[in-house]
């Protein structure tokens, strides 16, 4: 008889955007279904490609490149997207870097224009639900007190902006819903 193995799925469990002092704070949370564990997803963060083909991001524009001895970083490296564009009209650079074990950073960056409309960090918790046997979760944390708690710069710019707000309210959710299930697609 021969062992039946679930298909990696994900569904989003939580969508919360808020304030907190004078910027807008989002937390988005990702339970991971059919066994996948924390250690799976955080070594698909490690390692996988971001953009491209079979990548965590899909078919987007921008080049990854490998950065060496980022302070900070458990591993000693970190990854870099230039000129990421997840959506026509937003594009900016991600740094993403592992501070703590299974505590991920992506740092958004605008070096290229003289008023960044979004740059700072947002941090991505990875863990094994309740029962600590599989069903990861993935919980991504923005100007939150816990976010700071790991040396996270708030993610805001200069002066209000448009593109900033639908970062906030409904880009970044949907760039982040595609990116966990291409997660789930590259673990299984």
């Amino acid at each position: 008889m021969g062992t039946y193995r679930m298909e990696p799925s994900v569904q989003r469990t939580r969508h919360e955007v808020g304030r907190r002092g004078g910027d807008t704070t989002l937390v988005q949370t990702f339970r991971f279904g059919g066994g996948v564990t924390s250690a799976a997803i955080a070594g698909v963060l490690r390692g996988a490609p971001l953009v491209g083909p079979d990548s965590i991001f899909g078919e987007r524009p921008g080049s990854e490149e490998h950065v060496d001895a980022t302070s900070g970083s458990t591993s000693g490296s970190s990854r870099r997207l230039r000129g990421f564009s997840p959506v026509p009209g937003f594009r900016f650079d991600v740094e993403l870097s592992e501070p703590e074990l299974g505590v991920f950073m992506a740092s958004f960056s605008q070096d290229d224009r003289r008023t960044p409309y979004l740059a700072g960090d947002a941090v991505w918790f990875v863990n094994d639900g309740p029962d600590g046997r599989g069903d990861a979760v993935f919980e991504e944390e923005i100007n939150t007190e816990r976010a700071a708690g790991v040396g996270a710069r708030p993610l805001t710019g200069p002066k209000p902006s448009l593109r900033r707000w639908l970062f906030f309210r409904l880009g970044h959710a949907k760039v982040m819903s595609g990116a966990t299930s291409q997660m789930a697609r590259l673990v299984g």
